[in-house]
């Protein structure tokens, strides 16, 4: 576990077996996000698109990215409680230092696979002297956290009185999917002990005994509420930016609308067979707006918009990535010596030479 950070990010030489296959993965993802909008492009008047740009309000959309910007500290919040509830969290990992931290991971999120992003956060940690067991099942804990309040939010949802709920005829499918997911997920939770107990008797599946272990710990733990109540404000900040992007096309979306919109674009991100969900996004939005007499450029507008609009929100993350070092974890001979934490790469420049 000691590799450097591309071997960590699993950005091996692209000539080697396990560097070639990734390309390839995410070689095929772009094909579908490209496909995608090839044929939305051969669908849809484009220079409808192009000229509803001007007619925006941008005050609306500045105050949708806003609520994106702010949503940063609270992922970071989140994270760091499930840092605190591993017992992983030393003097070094501030608060400060978690936001520089979730920032950057969520600038990747938005330009590469979330696999590269979550990558980032972990060897990040892992530098500020988390061990890296530690730091990988935090990252993918509170992952899982945000995917499954996700579903309890998509499930909640579909049952508001909302005309997009309908979701074309196959809210009743949903919501059996959903259903099943949660019910999933809350059993292996409360069954987490008898589950390791049995997984961890062969040897490749002891990992993942310690996960479901760990994770019934945050979330059934002392932390456990206060991690799902950020989780849920996070949520619920992200309808709040589907709203605003309503009103700045014009569209005077309910909130219940907006909260179905939200877990559409949200749900699709999350299928892994295109780039950050582009392509899949727009054909859902499209169509679930479509079935209510909104044309499809202007529907194709605001699902782009919210996409550029999460790009622009987590720019910050490239800020950070360029002006912050994250030293590595103290030795046992520099302890005591420093807790400064990040330093800005100039002053680290300074003391070496």
């Amino acid at each position: 576990m000691s590799t450097s950070a591309a071997g960590d990010l699993g950005a091996a030489n692209p000539s080697h077996h396990g560097g070639a296959k990734k390309l390839a993965i995410v070689a095929a993802k772009l094909v579908v996000t490209v496909a995608c909008f090839w044929y939305l492009w051969r669908q849809i008047d484009v220079s409808q698109v192009v000229s509803a740009v001007p007619l925006l309000d941008f005050r609306w959309v500045a105050f949708a990215t806003l609520v994106i910007v702010l949503e940063i500290p609270l992922l970071a919040l989140r994270w760091g409680n499930v840092v605190a509830a591993l017992a992983a969290r030393n003097e070094r990992m501030t608060h400060i230092v978690m936001i520089a931290i979730t920032a950057i991971g969520q600038f990747f999120v938005q330009v590469l696979p979330s696999v590269a992003g979550d990558g980032v956060r972990a060897w990040l940690l892992a530098r500020l002297g988390c061990d890296w067991p530690n730091a990988v099942t935090s990252v993918v804990i509170d992952r899982a956290i945000g995917v499954g309040l996700l579903v309890a939010f998509g499930f909640a949802i579909l049952l508001l009185p909302s005309g997009l709920a309908a979701l074309g005829g196959y809210r009743d499918a949903m919501l059996l999917v959903y259903d099943g997911l949660l019910l999933a997920g809350g059993l292996s939770l409360l069954l987490a002990p008898k589950l390791a107990a049995q997984l961890g008797r062969w040897r490749f599946s002891r990992w993942l005994a310690s996960l479901a272990m760990r994770a019934r710990r945050v979330v059934l733990g002392e932390k456990g509420p206060v991690v799902l109540a950020i989780g849920c404000l996070i949520h619920l900040l992200t309808i709040v930016v589907v709203w605003s992007l309503g009103r700045a096309q014009g569209l005077i979306l309910p909130l219940p609308d907006a909260a179905v919109l939200f877990t559409v674009m949200i749900g699709v991100a999350l299928i892994p067979i295109s780039v950050g969900g582009w392509g899949l996004r727009e054909l859902a939005v499209i169509s679930v707006l479509g079935n209510h007499g909104v044309a499809p450029e202007q529907a194709l507008l605001f699902s782009v918009g919210f996409g550029l609009v999460l790009m622009v929100g987590f720019l910050p993350g490239a800020l950070v990535w360029l002006i912050y070092s994250f030293g590595p974890a103290w030795g046992a001979g520099t302890r005591g010596r420093g807790r400064e934490g990040p330093k800005f790469f100039w002053l680290r420049i300074g003391r070496q030479s």
